[in-house]
């Protein structure tokens, strides 16, 4: 890749805040998350200006989720960034956590108990019921990757997505292996450069 692909997590929801299973599930951002969305976008502006792209040459490419659409609104409003439906890619989507979406984890415990212990041994491999593994996502996502790969050889890319997918395409960028993909962090108020095989957080560490 010639140009950078800075990638985005969608800001703090209510859900998150209540720590409830999202997955292809959605609820808004919070108050937090929109000043997050804002100050992403307030980042961007000065990370293209030392770099010395035009906000306006910049590609989206962003999960089809509400979530992550009302944070690359609020993104581009602050830092001009142009986009349209087009940008859109469900291969982008979140980890689907089946069943198990809209619930908090003492109710997936008292619902499917010793699941969740389950699948703290195993991550990787295990999908929650009718939902995704980190093994099953990668095989959705990769297609996706080398997409946005082939447009960075041209022009700086922007992704907005999400925790495990942002994870997923740190780790396919880096080839880190399964088990550091999954203790990457999550951040809601910083970003990622992914540039000459390295990846730099931008914003608050």
């Amino acid at each position: 890749m010639h140009h950078p692909v800075y990638l985005f997590r969608h800001g703090e929801t209510v859900w998150n805040a209540e720590r409830r299973a999202q997955g292809y599930l959605d609820s808004p951002l919070t108050a937090a998350g929109r000043s997050q969305a804002r100050a992403m976008g307030a980042m961007l502006v000065e990370e293209l200006r030392q770099a010395g792209y035009e906000p306006a040459s910049v590609v989206v490419r962003a999960s089809p989720l509400g979530r992550v659409r009302e944070t690359l609104a609020l993104a581009a409003e602050t830092s001009g960034l142009v986009h349209d439906t087009g940008c859109f890619d469900h291969r982008l989507r979140e980890l689907s956590w089946g069943d198990w979406e809209g619930l908090t984890g003492a109710e997936i415990e008292d619902r499917w108990p010793g699941a969740m212990a389950a699948r703290r041994l195993d991550r990787w491999n295990y999908p929650p019921p009718r939902g995704e593994s980190y093994v099953m996502a990668v095989a959705r996502v990769q297609p996706a990757f080398q997409d946005i790969a082939a447009l960075a050889a041209e022009r700086p890319v922007a992704v907005f997505a999400h925790g495990g997918i942002g994870r997923v395409l740190r780790g396919l960028f880096l080839r880190a292996p399964d088990a550091e993909i999954l203790t990457m962090d999550q951040p809601q108020d910083a970003f990622y450069r992914l540039h000459q095989g390295a990846a730099a957080r931008i914003g608050t560490q």
